[in-house]
């Protein structure tokens, strides 16, 4: 199945010199768990819920602390045209749960090993979306 059928259309994301605590109120109140990092319309990285964990862990204030000094650079991407196939072995080869879509080089939306589940299981009739 591909992407395009089933990934969710971003429209919040974060810049490398946010902080974390800004990062940590776009993910509550849109109830994401990880946001791309854009820069000039660029993803340059994706922070996630384990990034401010890690912060919080170091004792690092939120408030002080930048998204880009937690955030994973260079993310993998998909394309709206990969098949799901492509996404989970993307996802199981670097350890991740989120991967940003990408059309023509811009950021169309994210999708997660939540999202190729629920494909998956109403591909095969077991469950609705």
């Amino acid at each position: 199945m591909k992407i395009r059928r089933f990934f969710r259309p971003s429209a919040e994301c974060v810049k490398p010199w946010d902080s974390l605590r800004e990062a940590a109120k776009r993910m509550r109140s849109g109830g994401f768990s990880c946001l791309p990092v854009l820069v000039n319309g660029e993803v340059v990285g994706i922070v996630t819920e384990r990034d401010l964990v890690e912060a919080v862990a170091n004792t690092d204030r939120t408030s002080e602390a930048h998204v880009v000094d937690y955030m994973s650079e260079g993310p993998v991407t998909v394309s709206l045209d990969d098949d799901s196939s492509v996404a989970a072995t993307r996802m199981l080869a670097i350890g991740c749960r989120h991967l940003p879509v990408m059309e023509s080089e811009k950021l169309v939306g994210m999708v997660s090993a939540q999202d190729l589940l629920l494909a998956r299981t109403e591909a095969e009739g077991v469950g609705a979306r």
